[in-house]
């Protein structure tokens, strides 16, 4: 994505700000992985766990797997509440769910 590439200074120079702004845009729209990259960097950057609890857990209940197992991690860590964790859990779950269907199946087989 266009924010990974500035967060990273990959081909563009490294802006952290840019980066924010564009995953901002991208996950107000719906981007699963911008809306975990911001978690990311509220954690890694910011030390701001409970924002970043806050993106993983809406990440978690669109479906991103790492959006969920961060936040199991940082409940290992006691920097998550058991509730959190519970309903980041049953919103990747419901979201696994809801994308089952027969094509899928088929599709996954081949």
């Amino acid at each position: 994505s266009l924010g990974s590439h500035y967060y990273g200074g990959e081909e563009v120079t490294q802006d952290k700000a840019k980066a924010v702004h564009h995953w901002e845009n991208a996950a107000m729209k719906g981007n699963v992985l911008a809306r975990c990259n911001l978690g990311n960097h509220e954690y890694n950057n910011n030390r701001n766990c409970e924002r970043a609890v806050k993106h993983w857990l809406i990440a978690a209940k669109m479906g991103d797997k790492l959006a969920l197992d961060n936040i199991k991690a940082v409940f290992a860590n006691g920097n998550a509440t058991k509730e959190q964790y519970a309903e980041a859990l049953k919103g990747y779950q419901d979201s696994v769910d809801e994308m089952k269907s027969p094509e899928r199946d088929v599709a996954k087989a081949l």
